[in-house]
C-alpha cells in the first residue's frame, strides 16, 4: 500500500477514519503509528489508583449524595 501526504502533510490510512495516532519517527526515517486515546489528567488518576476508585464508588452510594436535576422552563 502506497500512502501519500497532501500539501498540508496530511495523509489517508484507508480502514482508519477518524481515530488518532501517536507517531514515532525511528532513527533510520521509519514512521510508527500506534492507537493513541486522549484523556484528561483526572481520568487517568482514576483509571491508575485503586484507592481512588474505591472512594469515589463510596462516595457515590452516600446518602448525601443526590442525582436530581431540574429542568429548564422553555
Amino acid at each position: 500500500m502506497l500512502i501519500e501526504t497532501d500539501s498540508r502533510s496530511r495523509a489517508v490510512i484507508p480502514g482508519h477514519s477518524n481515530e488518532r495516532f501517536l507517531l514515532h519517527e525511528n532513527e533510520d526515517g521509519s514512521l510508527l503509528l500506534q492507537p493513541a486515546r486522549v484523556v484528561t489528567e483526572a481520568q487517568l488518576a482514576y483509571d491508575t489508583d485503586p484507592e481512588l476508585q474505591a472512594l469515589l464508588a463510596r462516595a457515590s452510594r452516600s446518602a448525601t449524595v443526590r442525582r436530581t436535576r431540574a429542568r429548564r422552563a422553555t
